[in-house]
């Protein structure tokens, strides 16, 4: 008896073994905050690094507070390892996408959205930011200021 294989697709393709791979090179030695800011990755002294300190003054939030990891235009990490290691209650998405955490879910730009228990906040990336003030005036009125003004984070113990 002969078979005929009808399937013919991978279940899961080989690109996806990035997401079970060590993510210590993207943490370091980072310990449990409760925001996680993850922004593509700009220069020390660049004028996107400066406007996102900017971002992070007007988010009131202290150093303790918050870890950030910069990655690369085709870097991934997966979120789980994030969310076991890093343990944040706010994930701050500048310039990333989900997919690139292995998420496949779709969140609006620049307000809250409530995804594993958890808030996160995308926007575009500083760059195209700094060019639209109107999308940047959005992100402050409906993302950092309800989520970091209206309702202080408290440092963790």
């Amino acid at each position: 008896m002969e078979y005929i294989n009808i399937i013919k697709t991978d279940i899961v393709a080989n690109k996806h073994d990035v997401f079970w791979e060590d993510i210590s090179s993207f943490i370091d030695n980072a310990s449990p905050r409760p925001v996680l800011i993850i922004v593509n990755d700009c220069e020390q002294g660049s004028a996107e690094n400066l406007q996102l300190q900017k971002m992070l003054d007007a988010c009131r939030l202290q150093p303790e507070q918050f870890n950030i990891i910069r990655l690369q235009k085709d870097d991934q990490v997966a979120w789980h390892q994030l969310r076991e290691r890093l343990d944040p209650n706010i994930i701050f998405l500048i310039g990333i996408m989900p997919i690139q955490l292995g998420i496949s879910a779709f969140f609006r730009l620049n307000a809250p959205n409530s995804f594993n228990d958890r808030i996160w906040l995308p926007t575009l990336d500083i760059a195209e930011l700094e060019k639209h003030a109107d999308i940047k005036k959005q992100l402050w009125i409906n993302g950092i200021k309800p989520v970091f003004i209206d309702k202080p984070l408290p440092l963790r113990q």
